[in-house]
């Protein structure tokens, strides 16, 4: 204790000392005076009112000079030059920074001037032994919720992705099932809605009107199919005008077509009467053509 008392006091007195034989044009300085472990702070040497300064080389224990730069501010007679050193250090304690000189001309004449010291201190980001307390063992934290939640949400999350994945696959699928499957004959269809017309039994309910409008649309609806002409869009007179010259007819086919077509206009527009025999017939006759003029093997 009496040792480090001593050396207290020699610190001091070295720091007057050097203080008494520094110059006023000559001082320094810390960015920083308490700095942390590892921490780099600015050391700085300034020099007013001289020119060609020789600064010192800066070396303490356990401190570290990063790097070094000169800084001139002023102008002409009202210079001023510092010297920084960027430092840092890992061990803990107070450091003086001190005990150099300065080289430099003034008025035409060199001089030597002492550095004030300056002191840092280093801290270190631990406790202090003395005051570190280790925590007691608690006991397990209470689930709030949260952990639950985000299982959920998650669990959803892979719901959802497993739901897309299955709707991709169904859907590439049924492309696959669409793109393998050989279209349709265009006399299948028309069978298929004959056929649902005569289980619908409109003659029989007395809806002949109806009847035969539909009659003669499985009719229209096969010639587009079958020969690839716009029958549906137009009229009984422009369609067999433009079924005239079709080379794909028959000349008979033809003529049971015009008789077909001209006897449902009949009913649908002239509210024309027709008798059992003459709705049993237009059947067959529509049934007749798609039969003649269907695509073979």
């Amino acid at each position: 204790m009496a040792l480090k008392t001593v050396l207290t006091i020699l610190l001091i007195l070295l720091m007057a000392s050097a203080a008494a034989a520094a110059d006023d044009n000559v001082t320094a300085s810390a960015f920083k005076n308490t700095v942390a472990i590892g921490e780099r702070f600015v050391y700085s040497i300034t020099v007013k009112d001289g020119k060609d300064m020789e600064f010192p080389t800066v070396d303490v224990d356990n401190l570290t000079v990063v790097k070094s730069s000169l800084v001139t501010r002023g102008f002409l007679f009202d210079k001023q030059y510092t010297m920084q050193y960027v430092m840092r250090g890992f061990i803990p304690g107070e450091y003086t920074i001190g005990g150099y000189k300065v080289k430099y001309k003034a008025a035409g004449a060199a001089k030597e001037a002492g550095v004030p010291p300056v002191v840092v201190v280093v801290q270190s980001t631990l406790f202090d032994n003395d005051t570190l307390e280790i925590a007691g063992i608690h006991g397990p934290v209470e689930d709030t919720g949260a952990r639950i939640f985000y299982w959920y949400i998650v669990g959803a999350l892979l719901i959802a992705a497993v739901a897309a994945l299955v709707y991709y696959l169904f859907k590439k699928r049924k492309e696959k099932q669409a793109l393998s499957s050989p279209p349709r004959c265009a006399h299948e269809i028309a069978y298929e809605a004959l056929q649902r017309l005569k289980e619908k039994n409109l003659d029989k309910a007395g809806l002949i009107k109806e009847y035969f409008s539909e009659l003669s649309s499985i009719v229209r609806y096969y010639i587009e199919d079958r020969f690839k002409l716009k029958a549906p869009d137009m009229t009984t007179e422009e369609f067999l005008f433009m079924v005239r010259d079709a080379k794909e007819l028959s000349e008979a086919h033809k003529d049971l077509l015009r008789d077909f077509l001209n006897r449902s206009d009949m009913v649908k527009f002239a509210k024309y009467g027709p008798s059992f025999e003459e709705i049993r017939g237009s059947f067959i006759s529509a049934g007749k053509f798609v039969d003649e003029t269907r695509e073979l093997p």
